[in-house]
């Protein structure tokens, strides 16, 4: 059993625990050639979530197979692990928000769009 199970997320074999969308990103890490094992993910959407490993070196492995179809950040955790952030990015290599799409104001002026930030040339 992981040191990551719990009862809100699913333990696979090799050690992998997920919680939440997970295909998208298992499969770019599956394709590129990456072991999946002793690790825990969380797919916040299909666009973005966390790994969290216990090994530096591991994190940085994802990184490299996750780039560059993903932004990705690695940070060492308060109790030692590694956390890897993602995010997928657009074809043009930006990356927006997803979890806010659209945002319009009370006046009707579009602030946000498609989950991009609209400027006054754009409203």
């Amino acid at each position: 059993m992981s040191k990551w199970s719990c009862r809100w997320a699913k333990t696979h074999a090799n050690g992998l625990v997920t919680a939440g969308s997970t295909e998208p990103v298992l499969t770019v890490l599956e394709v590129r050639g990456f072991e999946i094992r002793d690790m825990f993910l969380i797919g916040i959407n299909p666009d973005c979530g966390s790994i969290v490993v216990e090994e530096e070196a591991r994190a940085w492995e994802i990184k490299a197979a996750l780039e560059p179809a993903y932004r990705v950040t690695v940070r060492q955790g308060f109790d030692g692990d590694w956390s890897v952030k993602f995010d997928r990015r657009e074809l043009d290599g930006s990356v927006p928000d997803w979890f806010v799409r659209e945002i319009t104001l009370r006046d009707g002026t579009v602030v946000m769009r498609d989950g991009r930030w609209v400027g006054e040339a754009g409203a």
